[in-house]
């Protein structure tokens, strides 16, 4: 059980990590031309999908036996945390 923490938490981290980058200003989208319809299409792609593994991540904490000390929940909030990022993305990406 304590792996399977370790790996979502892992995994959690990682996805953390790409959004991260995702809200990075990019040299190429605040500087010239908008990018191509089908880049902003498949960009928003990408979010959708990282929000599905978002709340996905997050229903496997929530349903974790035990607290490990409080990192399931700290977990949980930082990943609430990235939803709220990826939601705000999606409503920009959509303008």
């Amino acid at each position: 059980m304590k792996r399977w923490m370790q790996n979502v938490l892992v995994a959690a981290g990682l996805m953390l990590a790409f959004l991260w980058t995702l809200s990075a200003p990019s040299p190429r989208l605040s500087a010239g031309p908008l990018p191509a319809p089908q880049e902003r299409h498949e960009a928003f792609e990408d979010l959708r999908r990282a929000e599905q593994l978002l709340v996905d991540a997050r229903a496997i904490l929530a349903a974790a036996p035990g607290e490990y000390a409080g990192h399931r929940d700290k977990a949980i909030k930082y990943v609430d945390e990235a939803l709220d990022q990826v939601r705000k993305s999606i409503e920009v990406a959509r303008h």
